[in-house]
């Protein structure tokens, strides 16, 4: 006997016993001892009564030989049983079917653990000798031909099938049928289950799904085709929430099974859940861009792009509440969509998405495709949170007297807005960074100083262009920097209200300061590694890094839809050209999603 087959059934380890059957296979139950004992002997001798009982009463034999695909140990167990005679009170009993219809502790019987192994031969062995094993369900309601399609044993379920009686049973847990879980089967198989039990097409489990429902989830339009040859009413079965095959199909982005069911059923364009939300809501709310773009593309569809759900919410006010930007892109340059439809709170499309503080190329485009179409709630919403404190600190508080002035004073003092506080931090430390930074530049010159001669401590390439630009770079870049420093060092000193007044000022040097910084690496590098007067290409590159440092520097207005662009000023001319880059960075960034 095998060691560790004899420690598991001296110790009891019920456990580590199966993990070994299922390692070594057939021989196990026939393996001793050298006094010839098997291994109930082992088990007996120790008093290991749960291990006896796993044995015996969870599992027979047979279940352990079905389990671990032993054909030879089945066919004997079998054999053996014809051959036996019981006799019980009613009379005489097959005592081979007897023995395939004993079920363990879960109410499995070894059908059931050979279907679940894949154990073909012996699955056809167990239904030759009793075809009505296929009407014994399990504790979990699990029948063997459930387990068969479940798996997607195309071959053992048609095997199934062609013992198939009105006593056999195709039902599975939780209201499923064979129907339901042979996703995975060819269709003249679930042609096969059709023909055998025609009800169950119609059979829901316990979320309301009918196996239309389950094909449409998973795209399978063959099988969509067949179902509905068999059942064109289908299409409009809906489960407990209301949801339709098309709805399921919208949600998972089928685009060929909505095509299918359309196609088959023009009207199930107007089915709707307990939401009142249609196809192309469900749609926008599984991110489907593809499905949108094909409703949209679909004919005479005008009257259901602006249908509103039951809380008044329209295509375009889904995709907003979702930040679905590329759809609210789609939506928005539709000219059949209302950009100005109001839910049932009164917001608009805009009024939602603003709500998000989105930021991004992809939320600028937004904002600017749907400008304009802010609702009335909305400006409420924004007016009591911005302009009510304004009114009534001057208007319903009335004036104050002198103490409470003093007071308010000494506290605002204690109490500095913090979030402006560590912004004044941030750009004090960045501005004493560039300080630092464009100082040492200055000091070490690029191509070092004269050590002789009449320009005795002057710079060697003094007389070069490119390095006289980068003196003048660093020299801005090293003021600005200093003067963004003393701007917050006075108004500290003097005020703690002026504080916050140069953050714009500051910040404004700071961004010069950066670029001037970066400019001047590159013109220091351009002068220590090319020799006058150059290439055209070599005189062109640094005007082109200044090009592309420079649009750095301003490309990140477009990223926040509530940005003012103050470099475009305000004039119409302004507002055509904002808009214009708007759109240009918008379609970039979503391309770059």
């Amino acid at each position: 006997m095998h060691p560790k087959v004899y420690e598991a059934a001296k110790s009891g380890d019920f456990d580590s016993f199966e993990t070994i059957i299922s390692g070594n296979g057939e021989d196990i139950f026939h393996q001793t001892t050298p006094k010839e004992n098997n291994i109930l002997h082992v088990a007996a001798q120790y008093k290991q009564v749960n291990f006896i009982e796993g044995l015996l009463h969870w599992d027979t034999p047979l279940h352990l030989a079905a389990k671990v695909g032993s054909y030879r140990a089945v066919r004997a167990f079998i054999d053996l049983a014809k051959s036996l005679h019981w006799v019980v009170k009613n009379g005489q009993v097959n005592a081979c079917k007897e023995l395939l219809r004993k079920q363990n502790l879960h109410k499995d019987t070894a059908l059931h653990h050979a279907i679940r192994g894949g154990h073909h031969w012996i699955v056809k062995l167990m239904i030759k000798e009793d075809s009505q094993l296929c009407g014994f369900t399990n504790a979990a309601d699990e029948s063997p031909l459930y387990i068969a399609a479940n798996r997607g044993l195309s071959c053992t379920t048609k095997l199934i099938l062609g013992t198939f009686s009105l006593s056999s049973s195709h039902k599975g847990p939780k209201g499923l049928t064979a129907l339901h879980a042979g996703i995975s089967l060819s269709l003249t198989v679930w042609e096969k289950i059709m023909e055998k039990r025609p009800e169950a097409i119609r059979e829901e489990d316990d979320m309301g799904w009918r196996p239309l429902h389950y094909v449409t989830y998973f795209g399978k339009v063959e099988a969509v085709q067949l179902l509905l040859q068999h059942d064109n009413s289908a299409t409009y079965d809906l489960d407990k929430e209301g949801q339709s095959a098309l709805h399921i199909a919208a949600f998972r982005g089928h685009i060929n099974v909505i095509d299918e069911l359309i196609t088959s059923f023009p009207d199930a364009c107007d089915i709707i859940n307990n939401k009142g939300q249609m196809a192309l809501h469900v749609a926008i709310m599984g991110g489907q861009v593809s499905v949108v773009k094909y409703i949209l593309g679909m004919p005479n569809q005008e009257d259901l792009i602006n249908e509103q759900d039951t809380d008044g919410n329209t295509a375009l006010h889904l995709a907003a509440l979702h930040k679905e930007n590329d759809i609210i892109d789609i939506l928005a340059r539709d000219k059949r969509v209302d950009r100005l439809a109001k839910n049932k709170d009164h917001l608009t499309a805009l009024d939602i998405f603003s709500a998000h503080e989105e930021i991004g190329f992809g939320a600028r485009n937004v904002s600017y495709l749907l400008e304009g179409s802010h609702g009335i709630s909305g400006f409420q919403a924004w007016f009591i949170e911005h302009g009510k404190k304004r009114l009534e600190k001057h208007f319903v508080q009335g004036q104050p007297s002198l103490s409470t002035i003093i007071g308010n004073n000494i506290a605002n003092r204690d109490n500095f807005d913090l979030s402006k506080k560590s912004i004044v931090d941030v750009q004090l430390l960045v501005a004493a960074l560039i300080a630092t930074v464009s100082f040492t530049a200055a000091v070490a010159m690029p191509g070092g100083y004269n050590n002789d001669g009449p320009n005795r401590g002057m710079a060697i390439l003094a007389g070069r262009a490119d390095f006289q630009a980068f003196v003048l770079c660093n020299s801005v870049a090293f003021l600005l920097s200093v003067l963004a420093i003393i701007l917050h060092c006075q108004s500290c000193a003097f005020s703690y209200r002026q504080e916050p007044k140069y953050i714009p000022t500051v910040g404004g040097c700071i961004e010069v300061a950066i670029a001037a910084m970066g400019l001047a690496y590159i013109f220091g590098m351009f002068t220590v590694l090319t020799r006058p007067p150059g290439s055209t290409a070599e005189r062109v590159a640094p005007y082109i890094a200044y090009g592309f440092l420079s649009t750095l520097c301003f490309i990140y207005e477009f990223t926040d839809p509530e940005a003012h662009l103050w470099l475009l000023g305000s004039s119409p001319r302004g507002g055509y050209i904002r808009k214009f880059l708007t759109v240009i960075f918008g379609w970039a960034g979503s391309a770059n999603q």
